[in-house]
Order: C-alpha cells, then structure tokens, then sequence
C-alpha cells in the first residue's frame, strides 16, 4: 500500500533529473579528452543511450529487473524478473515502490537514469574503434543481456538479493559491471591504430566534470529515496570524495610532471 510522503517523491524526481544532467555530462567529459575527429561520434553514443535505453526501459527493461522475485518464486530462476509490468502496463499513480512512501512510477523514473548512464561509462573505452551500427547492437544486447539481470538479481530481489548481496548507489550494479564490460570491450577490440595525441579540449573536459560532479549528489543521496540521516551522509560523502580524489591526483600530476595541471585535477574528481 502506498503512503505517499511527497517531500520524498519531490525529493526523489529531483535527483532522478540530476542523475539525467550525468549523461550529457559525461558525454562533455569524454568529447574533451579524445581527439578532435573523434568528438561527436563519442558525444553521440552518449545522448543515444538516452534515448534508447529510455525506449527499452518502457517497453520491457523496468519489468524484467523489477518484476517478481526468486522469494515468491515469480522470476526465472532468481536471475531475470517478468513481464507483467512491461509497457509499465499496470502502474498506476497509487501503485508502490519497494519504498512505500514513493510511488512506482517514481522509482522506475529514477532506475531508468541509471540504466541509461551505466552503458554510456563504458563508450570511452572503444572510442574511434567500432562504427555507429555496431554500438547499437552492443547497447541493446549488453542491457538485455548483463544490465537488466544484474539489475534485478541484486535490487529486484533476485538470487543475489536473497544472498543478501546488498549494492547502495550502484557500486555493483553500475560501476563494476561497467568497468568490467570496458575491459572486455579492449581485450576484444585491440589497440587503436592512431596513436593518442592527448585531449583536444580541456574546457569540455571541465564542463563535463562539473556537470558529473553536480549529479553525483543525486546519484548518492537520491538512493536513499527519502530524506533522513543517511541521504546527509551520502550527500556529504559524496563531495569530500570527490574533493580528496581531486587533490590528490593534481597533488601526483604535479610532482610526476613538475607542474599542475588542470587535466589532473579534472580527472581526479
């Protein structure tokens, strides 16, 4: 039953959006570091995912990662959920979330950012590499076939849930996934064949830093999906790591190149 708090649904659609500002930022952040020829290709493959993943999440993403469970035995296998809400067919204003102070349609705005920057980290590791048509298949097959089931074995009460596998803000479900799918990308794709002359813009590079960092707070705090002591902790949390890292980095760079640099204290954080 839904007890509707709407200080936490206001709460939770606003870092749903800040969590969207992250794509485009990262598509800033990675446009800046590759070459000039490279720039729209990898700032594309980004913004697609917006729009892509957004239709997949629609039509079947949501369902399968939040449909069902291995507990009721209503999902296959502990691994992957059902149908039942595809289309979001059967998610009304009133249905709840798995916090039930929020409603459904909330939750499932708030998930649907994750999966659509979660396949985007992984572009700049086969940037310049693979063609436009190749990537599109990579999005779709790699959603369906590692995103949504990780997606719903750890957070959709799945095998890994019931192990009491817990991921708070997707260290698991986004970043390590994520990186490991970048590693398979390079070992399957190889060295590019044009050396790395360095970024071309900085200043994009910056801009898109600060929009990551600015969203971070709502990918952090907004797992919470409310507001109490532990969204304050994750919030807090979230700016002293990103400032430490910063400054230790630029810290590195600067005694390694014998100057600071900017480029280092941007990728630090």
């Amino acid at each position: 039953m839904l007890h509707l708090d709407t200080g936490n649904t206001a709460f939770t659609l606003l870092c749903a959006s800040l969590v969207m500002l992250m794509t485009p930022g990262l598509a800033f952040f990675y446009g800046g570091l590759v070459g000039r020829k490279n720039v729209l290709a990898i700032m594309m493959q980004s913004f697609v995912s917006m729009g892509w993943t957004t239709v997949l999440w629609w039509a079947f993403g949501f369902s399968l990662c939040f449909s069902g469970d291995q507990k009721s035995s209503t999902d296959f296998f502990g691994i992957i959920g059902n149908l039942n809400w595809a289309g979001l067919r059967g998610i009304t204003l009133s249905t709840p979330s798995p916090n039930d102070t929020i409603p459904m349609i909330v939750f499932c705005a708030y998930q649907m950012m994750f999966a659509i920057i979660t396949p985007a980290l992984i572009t700049g590791a086969f940037t310049n590499r693979i063609t436009f048509k190749a990537y599109m298949l990579f999005l779709t097959a790699w959603l369906i076939l590692v995103y949504f089931p990780f997606v719903h074995m750890i957070w959709g009460g799945g095998m890994l849930a019931q192990w009491g596998v817990k991921d708070f803000a997707g260290g698991i479900v986004v970043h390590n996934i994520a990186g490991m799918a970048a590693l398979a990308s390079i070992l399957y794709v190889g060295k590019r064949k044009v050396a790395d002359r360095g970024p071309h813009s900085i200043p994009l590079v910056a801009l898109g830093t600060g929009l990551l960092w600015f969203g971070w707070y709502g990918f952090n705090a907004g797992s919470e999906f409310r507001v109490d002591a532990t969204t304050a902790v994750a919030f807090i949390n979230t700016d002293i790591a990103a400032s430490f890292a910063a400054i230790a980095w630029l810290l590195v760079d600067w005694r390694v190149s014998k100057k600071p640099k900017f480029l280092g204290l941007l990728t630090g954080a």
